[in-house]
């Protein structure tokens, strides 16, 4: 069976992101206020997919999982909720098709799928192309760039050369990116980002070098004590930070992948993705 995994790093800040979505309000109101976040597009304008013949395809049933905030998540009332929910929303209605939405555990999404027990699989997977009879997946629909974090009242951009300590997750992929592109930086490696976030707090580092998701949240939630800003980037790399949210179908499931592809161009060109970024970024990540 191949491996399916959500992207590097991702399964440790889990947790925290719940408790980031009780302060996501509170930030949507402050953004208004920001600079405009900057709406991601991972589709060429200038490419044409087809409208896909829906009666190839038929109805189409989702598997998600319900603790992938705030992608997907149970709300107060237990509903599920979420920015991949309302996406999957959008894509159906522009393929006019009927659609299912089912929640399972993350590790068992795949045998679900190859057991046709739904048709697609969208749960912050990053597909791992090798092995026997992989699954098929789509064009990323979000990357996650990485991100420096400083405070405020420094001038510091890492453009030259940084002066100071930055600290970073010890052995994450982030902690690889700075040591090949920043290589004159000195690294403090610390075991959680929390840990790194204080020291920042403490003026112990210069900057934090992380995933730009899990610190937006944190710059406009309450831990952060509105101390600090992101500076340079944002940085993409699928070498180091994976491909991105995809949705994956069964191999043979070309016509459904196409279908998928279109939906999601769709999305974007009509602004439902830009409305829905905004509402679940509203603080941005690049």
């Amino acid at each position: 069976m191949n491996e399916y995994k959500r992207p590097r790093d991702w399964r440790a800040i889990l947790p925290r992101l719940f408790l980031f979505l009780a302060i996501l309000f509170v930030a949507a109101a402050g953004a208004a206020k920001a600079e405009e976040p900057v709406i991601p597009n991972f589709w060429d304008p200038r490419s044409r997919i087809e409208r896909p013949n829906m009666d190839a395809v038929g109805a189409i049933r989702f598997l998600v999982t319900d603790d992938f905030a705030p992608f997907s998540f149970r709300d107060r009332r237990g509903d599920l909720v979420g920015f991949d929910i309302d996406l999957i929303r959008a894509m159906c209605a522009a393929l006019e098709v009927q659609c299912a939405v089912q929640s399972r555990p993350y590790e068992t999404l795949e045998t679900a799928l190859r057991d046709k027990e739904g048709d697609a699989i969208m749960a912050g997977l990053s597909p791992n192309p090798e092995g026997d009879d992989p699954l098929l997946a789509t064009r990323p629909y979000l990357k996650i760039p990485a991100r420096f974090v400083t405070l405020k009242e420094t001038d510091f951009e890492p453009d030259g050369d940084i002066d100071g300590f930055v600290g970073v997750v010890c052995h994450s992929a982030h902690q690889a990116f700075l040591g090949d592109y920043f290589p004159k930086a000195q690294v403090a490696c610390y075991q959680n980002p929390a840990a790194a976030l204080q020291s920042l707090q403490e003026k112990r580092l210069t900057a934090v070098f992380g995933d730009a998701l899990s610190l937006a949240f944190w710059l406009h939630g309450a831990e952060s004590k509105d101390c600090c800003r992101f500076a340079g980037g944002p940085y993409l790399s699928d070498a180091y930070f994976g491909d991105g949210l995809q949705i994956a179908v069964r191999p043979q499931e070309h016509e459904l992948k196409s279908a998928l592809d279109y939906a999601l161009r769709e999305t974007y060109r009509n602004g439902t993705y830009a409305e829905l970024y905004l509402r679940y970024f509203p603080v941005g990540l690049f």
